[in-house]
């Protein structure tokens, strides 16, 4: 009788330690920006990253876009973006120069706050901003960031990913 009744308080802690697991991984915009903010004092630089409201609209207007207007690129020398995608980022004649704008996706699938942060910093931070022709100046050392997720269909499967749009103040030289 003892050995049942352990049998099921064990399967009882069991079941409870995965419910409990559900949603407890979820990763933040803040998580993201303490990683990279951990990772750029690690170079030596004084770059900030700070969450902000205007790029999270920014990142979830690109994630709302369907797969193929985000995929339909037009040469007019901007990067070869799509124009959807250039209009939400405010891409256009009358303010593509009032700040450097970073954007592309990371993956999100199970590799948790550290490698989508480092994914963010090694694949899309270490190319110029996609309007980096238009700009005279540096950009600022305080970025802000907005992310999010969405799912795009990667050698024929679907994936998560995390839409990233990073911005910063022009600086003149």
């Amino acid at each position: 009788m003892l050995k049942k009744l352990l049998a099921v308080v064990l399967t009882g802690a069991m079941a409870l330690t995965l419910l409990t697991a559900c949603g407890s991984n979820a990763v933040t915009e803040k998580d993201i920006a303490d990683a990279m903010n951990d990772m750029a004092k690690a170079k030596g630089t004084n770059v900030t990253f700070t969450p902000r409201t205007d790029e999270q609209a920014m990142a979830k207007a690109i994630a709302a876009l369907p797969e193929s207007d985000r995929n339909k690129t037009e040469d007019d020398g901007h990067n070869k973006l799509p124009k959807k995608v250039m209009e939400i980022l405010g891409l256009n004649e009358a303010n593509e120069e009032s700040c450097f704008v970073w954007y592309g996706a990371v993956f999100a699938d199970e590799i948790g706050v550290t490698g989508q942060a480092y994914n963010v910093m090694n694949n899309i931070l270490s190319k110029d901003a996609v309007n980096a022709d238009k700009l005279e100046g540096e950009p600022a050392d305080i970025r802000y960031i907005g992310t999010a997720l969405d799912t795009l269909t990667i050698y024929g499967k679907q994936t998560t990913v995390r839409i990233i749009v990073v911005t910063a103040p022009v600086e003149k030289k």
